[in-house]
């Protein structure tokens, strides 16, 4: 499984069919302009809307309210349809869907001023994005939250590949879990992702599902310096298209 290289997104106006066995992948800056945030908030759902005026600090709210909006075009888009507020089903675990639920699967991560959009079709998608927090203490992270081989897998890196290694275990983990749909209810320790950030991103055991590495690839997403994320696909190997949102 090779790293994917940096990135080059095509424009938003190169919106194409999203065929079986891709994944598309947009990035959405949310510092831009969008429109005002009262009309942007028309096309969220009542729940969506509830969450966002809970915000403490109004650039908050905003971004939150232009990922979602964001996401709700988006879907609307590739489903050929006028409607922006489609009904969300969330499963047991919190992850949303669309109701009634057709081929077609999502997910949305968003960190400081920037979301990434996850779409594929008739298969479960995870995407998760980290701003590359300095003053996370990621030893004591690491050690609450990752799993033995894990840890001693990031704290056997040299100490200037820690940090970036502590992120691109988080990410992964986060990516998974948010494709399977199970949330953080059973730990984040009872699985391995690769640890080194100069590797490919890869699930190298699930112990609560054995057969999951056959099943799942995960992929390392280079943002630059201040970011890290994954994608986790079920299924083979993606075809991945990556779109910037202008």
């Amino acid at each position: 499984m090779s790293r994917l290289p940096a990135w080059r997104w095509g424009p938003a106006a190169a919106l194409r069919p999203l065929a079986t066995g891709e994944v598309h992948l947009w990035r959405v800056p949310l510092d831009a302009t969008r429109g005002p945030l009262d009309v942007l908030c028309q096309l969220l759902s009542d729940d969506e809307r509830a969450r966002a005026v809970r915000f403490h600090f109004e650039a908050d709210r905003a971004r939150y309210v232009m990922a979602h909006a964001a996401l709700r075009t988006l879907i609307a888009r590739y489903r050929g349809t006028v409607t922006h507020r489609s009904a969300f089903h969330l499963g047991s675990h919190g992850k949303p869907a669309l109701s009634p639920r057709p081929p077609l699967r999502f997910n949305l991560a968003h960190s400081r001023h920037v979301a990434l959009v996850a779409l594929a079709a008739a298969r479960e998608v995870g995407v998760d994005l980290e701003a590359i927090d300095g003053a996370t203490e990621i030893e004591d992270v690491a050690r609450h939250f990752f799993s033995s081989p894990e840890c001693r897998a990031l704290l056997g890196l040299p100490l200037e590949r820690r940090r970036p290694g502590f992120f691109h275990v988080w990410t992964q983990k986060e990516a998974y879990l948010k494709g399977r749909g199970d949330g953080v209810v059973h730990g984040l320790d009872h699985f391995d992702v690769s640890a080194d950030p100069a590797l490919p991103a890869r699930l190298l055991a699930d112990r609560r599902d054995p057969a999951a590495p056959e099943r799942w690839r995960l992929l390392s997403l280079d943002l630059g310096d201040d970011f890290r994320g994954a994608l986790a696909v079920e299924g083979n190997e993606p075809v991945l298209h990556r779109f910037e949102w202008e």
